[in-house]
């Protein structure tokens, strides 16, 4: 799988990018919403899945999130993040998109999403 991490902390970033290769994924690393929107857009890159983090530097996760989902990619979103309000797991929720607290292991993350969209 090809994964799209949308995490503005570079630690948090390279933990997160070492967990989810160590079982076998490609992970595509944006700080912002403008490159992360700038890889999906990429034709030579297909995208599986996007993680994004809740608050980065130009946007919200979630609403990007929200956007990526409704694209004619077809790729998997999920949202990460330990400041989610019940407002923001409302709307989540209300547009299919998954979501997990921090800390969570990236890693478990991925392979939970392939389960729940791929079948694999």
């Amino acid at each position: 799988m090809n994964v799209l991490l949308l995490e503005d902390e570079l630690e948090l970033s390279a933990v997160a990018c070492e967990q989810i290769e160590s079982r076998g994924h490609k992970v595509f690393p944006a700080l912002d919403i403008a490159q992360a929107r700038a890889i999906i857009e990429d034709p030579s890159i297909q995208i599986d899945i996007l993680i994004a983090d809740q608050f980065v530097s130009d946007g919200n996760g979630s609403d990007f999130a929200i956007e990526t989902k409704g694209m004619p990619h077809g790729i998997q979103v999920v949202v990460v993040s330990g400041q989610l309000s019940g407002r923001d797991v409302d709307k989540l929720d209300a547009n299919g998109v998954d979501h997990y607290g921090k800390p969570s292991l990236y890693a478990d993350i991925v392979e939970d999403l392939i389960q729940k969209h791929f079948g694999s």
